[in-house]
Formats: C-alpha cells, sequence, structure tokens
C-alpha cells in the first residue's frame, strides 16, 4: 500500500510539470509556425521547418498536430482570438452600433498594422480548409465572424437599434464581406483608413436603420 502510494504521489507531481512541457512546446510551434506562414506562406512551410524552427524535434510536432494543416488552423485560431479580444478591448465602451462598428475596424486594422502579414495570411484559411475533407467545425475566419456580426446584429434588433426583418445570417455575412473588399480596395488604392472606418461605418449603420427598411 505504501508503495503504491508512493507511486500515486510520483505521478501527480509529474503530471503537471509534463502538461506544463507539453503546452510549452506547443506554444514554441504555434510561434514557429506563425513566423514561417506569414513569411513563406501555408505551401512553402513544412512540419519539419516548424519543428526545427522551433527547437524541437520532428516528432514533437506531431504529437500536437495531425499535420501541416491542422497546425495552420490552429494558427488562423489563435490569430482570430487575439483579433477578438483586442475588438472587445476597444468597443466594451461604444455606446451605439456606431461607435461599435467603428471601434471594431479600428481595433482590427490596429492588430493588421501591428501583426505585420498575420491577418492577411490567416485570412487565406479557405483555400487551406477546401483542401481537406471539410466539416461542420471549419469554417473559414470570414463565416465565423460573419456569424458573430449575426449574434450581435440580433442583439441589437431586439432593442430597436437594427430593423427586425433581416435574415441576420446572410447579412452577417455582408457585412464581413464589404468590410473585407473595401478595407483591401482602399488599402490598395491608398486611402486613408480614418476616410476608410467613418465610410464603412456609415453605410453599415444607414443600411440597418429600422428607418431605411420601412
Amino acid at each position: 500500500m505504501a508503495a503504491m502510494s508512493q507511486s500515486s504521489a510520483n505521478e501527480s507531481e509529474v503530471s503537471p510539470r509534463g502538461a506544463k512541457r507539453r503546452l510549452e512546446s506547443r506554444k514554441r510551434l504555434l510561434t514557429a509556425a506563425r513566423k514561417l506562414f506569414v513569411s513563406r506562406g501555408y505551401h512553402e512551410t513544412r512540419p519539419q521547418d516548424i519543428s526545427k524552427a522551433a527547437g524541437l524535434g520532428h516528432g514533437t510536432f506531431y504529437l500536437h498536430f495531425k499535420d501541416k494543416r491542422a497546425c495552420f488552423l490552429a494558427f488562423v485560431e489563435e490569430a482570430r482570438a487575439e483579433i477578438d479580444a483586442a475588438i472587445l478591448v476597444r468597443a466594451k465602451r461604444s455606446k451605439n452600433l456606431a461607435e461599435f462598428v467603428e471601434a471594431s475596424l479600428t481595433a482590427i486594422y490596429d492588430y493588421a498594422e501591428e501583426h505585420e502579414g498575420v491577418l492577411a495570411t490567416a485570412l487565406s484559411d479557405e483555400a487551406v480548409i477546401a483542401s481537406g475533407s471539410g466539416g461542420a467545425d471549419e469554417d473559414t475566419l470570414l463565416h465565423r465572424w460573419g456569424q458573430e456580426w449575426a449574434e450581435l446584429l440580433r442583439e441589437q434588433a431586439k432593442s430597436g437599434v437594427v430593423a427586425k426583418d433581416f435574415d441576420f445570417s446572410v447579412v452577417g455575412q455582408a457585412i464581413v464581406g464589404a468590410i473585407h473588399q473595401a478595407s483591401s480596395f482602399s488599402y490598395r488604392r491608398g486611402r486613408s483608413r480614418g476616410a476608410l472606418v467613418k465610410s464603412l461605418s456609415q453605410f453599415i449603420v444607414r443600411a440597418l436603420s429600422p428607418a431605411r427598411a420601412k
């Protein structure tokens, strides 16, 4: 009994340390993967490149990710969480929909500038997802943002800020598509970010206004 108790005690001591090491190695792999996906692109990055850049053995990669595709999607999820957190910080003091839209757009553009190449690379996930078997849990980054917008608008409609007769699942995707397209166009044409934020915010708020729906 004493031996069994000692064994159990040792396991309880080792398990947390093992979990911590596993978490640290996954973090190192994702940090390395991010740098390589951004600098080289998805197709030019190999699992062994990621492992080497992380300073870990090649076999360690497969302890955390089924393949490179799974690693890329984990990178996209990490970037999405970071952007969502940045939006929350800026938008939590918004008093109305217009302020929320402006704060959200500003947070996204700030993130893109502070983490050069990360957002653009993450947005290429549509092609990566299409290359696999697919599944309900593999919505693209843009699709997930569209779903989040849909939920926001449903809540706004309850308080009368937004017209209620929309199919918000469609409108949420339309808003994200408009933001993505307008942002790409403005960047390529050298338009100012301030003008972009103002125009998009006005367009979204006016389009959703209950008065416009009548």
